[in-house]
């Protein structure tokens, strides 16, 4: 009876001790390699830690704060936002149909820019050719003239001629009417609401109608190409002679007078387009590009006053609100660690260990912007267990930054090494033999007893 009793606490030592001091250095998906056991690589089963970007963010604008500084404009709508994480900083009458003026060009780049190669050559077209008699914008193009797309992208967004509009949309769908009908189609595709076009320069007809929120969109758009921003923060362009036009003398100003050394300049701005009819009044859309904060703005329907050109003026007081309430800033510091754990079966000296953020986290925020406002929201894995190597994730951290709102990975902050086995071994075995001696002690004095 002894020796069975001896036997079955050995046998219930034994199914306490965990497998994996039997397989130190096994790998767990060999180890269950016959269906036993699923492994996944990722943290948690469902999926909701991402091991893949370092930094994701989401923007909601519901969550932004109002700024009390914002201006008063004259022009009748306007929409101010950073076109890569999309936060809006001032909006009037963003979405309301407008008439968009020369500021059409810009989606007549986008069709250029999506379909032809700069070194295409395209042909004015005795149609196109016959805008410059009607005293429009123009770049002194001839019927017959060739040049490459390059060229003529230049004199559609500098001097805004609009005959270069008529030949790129000749040029890239055969006639004006089938531009309009790709134009409108790409639009729509880019998210724009109120738009329908019906030429590619933007002289006025009823029926041609955006927002501004629209040219947002297009000059975010536009702005995928290195080509576009360098040839709308250009100054002047000189129309190369050609084989109808010997002289070099067709040289024009950019029409965008933030651009120029006069009143309006604004050392900051980066292009894009300006336009003009007298139903749409004045019109721009400019960029710019300032403390790591970059801006696309658009505004419609200004007016010249004693004060000034609207569209400038306004322009140039929408980027100095932005540039003076809001500031590019580190608002998460992977060297400083987000929450400390205890891992689990670690050695003695590495138990407690520190987390920290996969990546430093920078943001577009109102200035003066508390600690206490931004602070995380963590998600940490709920059992850590030795070994963990260095930069292992751990869980997700999340930080809402006045409607921005930013995810990165937690991490591990430093190895962490298993305890030995040697060491849980012989901490079971010392268990096991305790457990022994007690029983026997048990026994015999129970033995002891009945004699």
């Amino acid at each position: 009876m002894k020796k069975k009793l001896l036997v079955a606490l050995l046998a219930l030592c034994l199914a306490l001790v965990p497998l994996t001091s039997f397989a130190e250095d096994a790998d767990l998906r060999e180890l269950f390699a016959d269906g036993s056991f699923e492994y996944s690589d990722s943290l948690y089963e469902n999926n909701e830690i991402s091991t893949g970007a370092r930094v994701t963010f989401e923007y909601a604008q519901s969550e932004q704060a109002a700024n009390e500084n914002a201006p008063e404009i004259g022009c009748k709508a306007a929409y101010v936002a950073d076109p890569i994480t999309g936060k809006v900083f001032y909006e009037k009458n963003a979405h309301d149909k407008m008439y968009p003026a020369s500021t059409t060009k810009i989606l007549t780049a986008l069709m250029v820019l999506e379909n032809c190669q700069m070194d295409d050559v395209a042909v004015v077209s005795p149609t196109a050719a016959a805008l410059v008699d009607e005293g429009l914008s123009n770049a002194g193009l001839l019927a017959g003239e060739e040049q490459s797309v390059y060229t003529l992208l230049q004199a559609l967004l500098i001097p805004s001629a609009n005959e270069a509009a008529y030949a790129l949309a000749e040029h890239v769908s055969g006639s004006i009417e089938a531009f309009a009908e790709l134009s409108n189609s790409r639009a729509k595709e880019l998210g724009c609401e109120n738009l329908h076009f019906i030429n590619p320069n933007g002289l006025h007809d009823d029926n041609h109608y955006c927002s501004a929120y629209d040219l947002y969109l297009i000059a975010r758009e536009c702005q995928k190409y290195d080509v576009f921003n360098e040839i709308v923060k250009t100054k002047s362009f000189t129309v190369p002679a050609s084989n109808v036009y010997a002289k070099n003398d067709r040289t024009f100003d950019n029409t965008n007078e933030l651009l120029a050394n006069g009143s309006y300049y604004c050392p900051y701005c980066t292009g894009i387009k300006t336009g003009h009819t007298t139903p749409a009044g004045e019109c721009l859309v400019a960029s710019a590009s300032k403390d790591n904060i970059n801006l696309v703005s658009v505004v419609l329907g200004g007016s010249v006053t004693d004060a000034g050109n609207d569209r400038f003026l306004d322009t140039k007081k929408l980027f100095e609100y932005v540039y003076d309430n809001y500031s590019f800033t580190l608002i998460a510091d992977s060297a400083q660690p987000v929450d400390r754990v205890n891992v689990i079966n670690a050695v003695t000296e590495q138990e407690a260990l520190e987390l920290v953020i996969e990546s430093d986290i920078y943001a577009v925020a109102p200035a003066g912007i508390t600690d206490e406002a931004t602070a995380p929201t963590v998600e940490i894995e709920p059992e850590i267990k030795a070994p963990v190597a260095k930069g292992q994730v751990l869980g997700t951290a999340t930080y809402k930054i006045d409607g921005l709102n930013y995810s990165t990975n937690i991490v591990a902050a430093n190895d962490v090494e298993k305890k030995p086995f040697w060491l849980w071994n012989t901490l079971v075995a010392l268990g096991v033999l305790i457990i022994i001696l007690f029983t026997v002690f048990v026994v015999r004095k129970t033995k002891s007893k009945k004699a």
